[in-house]
């Protein structure tokens, strides 16, 4: 079962550099990211994960969602935020001084914080290595 987990994160892995690598030399953001992590595990605590409103008020949707995300990534669900439209988890392989005890294998929730939205200003959480610096 460990061997088929990695073998479908090889693709998702695949295809989050295939749908991201364009991107980043076409559309230039407003914002660049400096710093680095404190490998502090704060980020693993909670992982907002995004869905639409429609795709929220689908509870089949949600419930097949959540039990996908938990057995592929290892994840804990803890509940559903409804006022932005977020599925809550955390990580079962944040290790007890923070760092992640699944790094080479960690999804690309992970590997892509801090994200960079073309418009808006990233959103970084309390005391993180990571800093938004506006582009010239």
């Amino acid at each position: 079962m460990k061997y088929l987990k990695r073998f479908i994160i090889l693709f998702v892995l695949l295809d989050n550099l295939l749908t991201n690598l364009p991107g980043r030399y076409m559309f230039k953001s407003h914002w660049r990211i400096e710093g680095r992590c404190k490998q502090c595990g704060i980020c693993c605590q909670e992982i907002y994960l995004k869905i639409t409103p429609a795709q929220m008020k689908g509870r089949l949707f949600r419930r097949i969602a959540v039990a996908w995300i938990c057995w592929l990534f290892d994840f804990i669900y803890l509940r559903t935020d409804y006022s932005f439209n977020c599925i809550v988890f955390t990580c079962r392989h944040r290790l007890s001084d923070g760092r992640c005890g699944n790094y080479f294998w960690r999804p690309s929730v992970c590997r892509n914080y801090p994200l960079t939205d073309y418009f808006t200003e990233p959103k970084l959480l309390p005391n993180c290595g990571f800093r938004a610096v506006p582009n010239d």
